[in-house]
């Protein structure tokens, strides 16, 4: 491990409805998750372009249909706040292109953002350096009832 950066993964934008429907105009689809390269696009601090903390290494299309992302930190104090768990949130710069009444005609990712908390549902930083910070522990009591174990603890995407 290095002092002087930190790895991250995770992801960046969640699986697309079934339904294909927006929830903004800047959600992807499922082509376009497939399609999209950040690689060496900068990675910022809650979308400040002024303050350029590290670079993105990779984005690739999940198991499950989402955008996964490699970046690096180099930035000491983001790489600090990534740590202590306040900067754990992903969020992607989009920039778009519109048609005169509005309608996008182009999506692109300009950057990926650490943030506190991303817009998207499941957009999370789960891997630091190649271990897993991050896990979803299910306790359903209906889970229960059916004798089935109560907690099932499921660790990230990238660590099946």
């Amino acid at each position: 491990m290095s002092d002087a950066y930190l790895d991250i993964r995770g992801t960046a934008h969640p699986a697309p409805p079934r339904n294909g429907r927006r929830s903004c105009p800047a959600d992807l689809s499922r082509a376009e998750i497939q399609a999209t390269n950040i690689a060496g696009r900068p990675l910022l601090n809650e979308h400040d372009h002024e303050r350029q903390v590290g670079e993105c290494l990779a984005s690739w299309q999940g198991i499950d249909g989402s955008l996964r992302v490699a970046a690096r930190v180099t930035d000491p104090a983001a790489m600090q706040q990534v740590r202590d768990g306040s900067l754990r949130g992903l969020s992607l710069g989009t920039n778009m292109i519109l048609d005169e009444e509005g309608q996008v005609l182009f999506r692109d990712q300009g950057e990926l953002s650490v943030c506190k908390e991303g817009r998207r549902p499941g957009t999370w930083i789960d891997t630091l350096n190649g271990k897993t910070v991050m896990q979803v522990a299910c306790a359903s009591k209906e889970r229960a009832r059916k004798g089935a174990s109560p907690v099932r603890i499921r660790t990230s995407p990238s660590s099946r």
